[in-house]
């Protein structure tokens, strides 16, 4: 008999498609500068060079999720020239954290749900080239909703602050996201047996689980992550189940 640790892969994939999760890059870059950025030379000494004045900087305007007291505009820094340098190493220059590469084509972005099939498609060919079903079984946890509209659950609230009680019922008004019809394409197409966590709607239905105001010192409203102990406990319950039932 094999052990537990043998037998189950538990796959989880965060789906970082939501507007809440990225800040956007500037794209201030010419081909022939994409192509510099992508071709560097091997042996180079990336911690040997120097601070160079980049015009293309900062890479962001502003990023709402950032700790206070790493937020020196917000809290008053007048000056903003400490912004326009970059890491220039003697022997060759950095890639660039704001570029797709598909196959042989270099993108400066993608639409986020294409990203997302492309990428879950590979991990379905790894599964299907790699896991032996008589050894292992694998589980994909399905898509973690966000509660950032009011009217998605017919309600005249902005998000889910304020929100003390799940939705009755077991349908949640606007539907599954986008996203979960991407889940179900690229699952149906995989020969080995992978095990749906399909958690996606009973969260949906805990538009009141989320820290909303109540984050730390973090401003704004998060209708994304989770209380804990909250609804994450349940998934873990549902993964137990799956696994002795």
């Amino acid at each position: 008999m094999v052990s537990i640790i043998e037998t189950l892969f538990f796959v989880l994939v965060i789906s970082s498609l939501s507007e809440y999760a990225t800040c956007e890059l500037h794209n201030n870059f010419t081909s022939s500068n994409r192509r510099e950025l992508l071709t560097s030379g091997s042996g180079c000494n990336l911690f040997q060079g120097k601070w160079v004045a980049d015009a293309s900087y900062p890479l962001y305007e502003s990023c709402p999720f950032i700790d206070p007291e790493f937020d020196c505009i917000k809290y008053g820094r007048p000056d903003k020239q400490y912004l326009k340098f970059s890491w220039k190493p003697d022997a060759c220059n950095l890639p660039r954290w704001d570029y797709i590469q598909d196959g042989t084509t270099i993108s400066k972005d993608m639409n986020r749900l294409t990203a997302f099939y492309k990428g879950l498609t590979t991990w379905a060919q790894w599964v299907d080239q790699n896991v032996d079903p008589t050894k292992t079984k694998v589980f994909f946890q399905g898509i973690s909703p966000t509660h950032y509209q009011g009217r998605d659950w017919k309600s005249t609230s902005k998000n889910c602050n304020g929100e003390e009680q799940p939705l009755t019922g077991s349908t949640y008004p606007a539907g599954t996201p986008p996203e979960v019809d991407i889940v179900n394409k690229v699952l149906s197409g995989i020969k080995k047996q992978v095990y749906l966590l399909d958690i996606t709607t009973l969260s949906q239905l805990r538009k009141d689980a989320h820290p909303s105001a109540y984050s730390g010192d973090h401003s704004g409203v998060d209708c994304s992550h989770w209380c804990l102990p909250g609804l994450p406990d349940t998934w873990n319950q549902l993964l137990y189940a799956a696994l002795v039932m």
